[in-house]
């Protein structure tokens, strides 16, 4: 892959960070070609002090220098900053966009450029462990591909999908997740301590138990209720654990809390089509 290209970051916060900090650990980009700009100009000094990159609090300058332009700011602010950098990206640019919400279309009409892709990735990037969901448009220039993988690589797993409404799911189910499983990591805690386990062993065995059943559930082939079925004994100790969860709606509340996320996402959408169209 050619490595003579620039990456700018329109938003400096935390996601922007981790992208940058992956970049520069893992070799993909050198800091003279890694540039970042925030509207807080002692933030902007933050990164250029910690990394050693160029930063600015102009949006505009960073767009039109880079070859790559990741928008990561907050959904309430694309707008004004869609404005901002319209007509200012370079031609052959590709912009990548990990703003919840913001559909292909509204980006690509709200900057007048047409290289646009946009992706979902989720907290575990912090630690190199994230899964990263993202779509552009068929016709992408395989170079373009290219570039934004090894961006979103840097953060742990990556997948490209063919249509973008499943980033608006991913972003439900794969941006939400990691909070929604800490919840659920927290509600298992306060379970043993609610039957006198101490909080380190607690705290040891419950995310022992969770990365454990996550890596069994990776490598096996076999459906994950199968895998219930095998630890389940008739009248034994998950049996009457399972059933209480069942009588509570376990799975129902959790298909109602990733829909509400979904939902969201696409009221997140539309709010900004209303903004740009206004």
């Amino acid at each position: 892959m050619d490595q003579n290209w620039t990456i700018g970051f329109v938003g400096a916060g935390v996601m922007a960070e981790v992208m940058i900090a992956g970049l520069l650990d893992e070799g993909v980009m050198a800091p003279q070609r890694v540039m970042a700009s925030n509207r807080r100009a002692e933030r902007s000094q933050e990164l250029a002090d910690r990394y050693g990159i160029e930063t600015t609090t102009d949006n505009a300058a960073v767009a039109g220098q880079a070859d790559v332009v990741v928008l990561s700011v907050k959904p309430q602010t694309l707008a004004k900053v869609l404005k901002e950098l319209k007509g200012k990206i370079k031609p052959d640019a590709t912009v990548l966009s990990i703003v919840a919400g913001a559909r292909t279309g509204v980006l690509q009409r709200g900057l007048a450029h047409d290289q646009v892709a946009r992706c979902m990735p989720n907290l575990p990037c912090r630690v190199r462990k994230g899964m990263t969901v993202w779509a552009a448009p068929q016709e992408t220039p395989s170079s373009h591909v290219e570039r934004i993988e090894a961006v979103l690589g840097v953060m742990g797993d990556v997948i490209r999908v063919a249509d973008e409404s499943h980033v608006d799911r991913a972003t439900a189910v794969n941006g939400t997740g990691p909070a929604i499983v800490a919840q659920f990591v927290k509600a298992m805690l306060e379970a043993a301590a609610y039957i006198g386990e101490s909080r380190p062993v607690a705290k040891e065995t419950v995310l022992a138990t969770l990365a454990g059943t996550a890596q069994m559930i990776r490598d096996s082939d076999v459906h994950v209720a199968e895998l219930i079925d095998e630890v389940t004994s008739p009248g034994g100790t998950t049996s009457r654990a399972l059933q209480v969860l069942k009588q509570g709606r376990f799975s129902a509340v959790l298909t109602e809390s990733v829909d509400a996320a979904y939902q969201r996402t696409l009221e997140l959408g539309e709010a900004l089509e209303d903004q740009l169209d206004a």
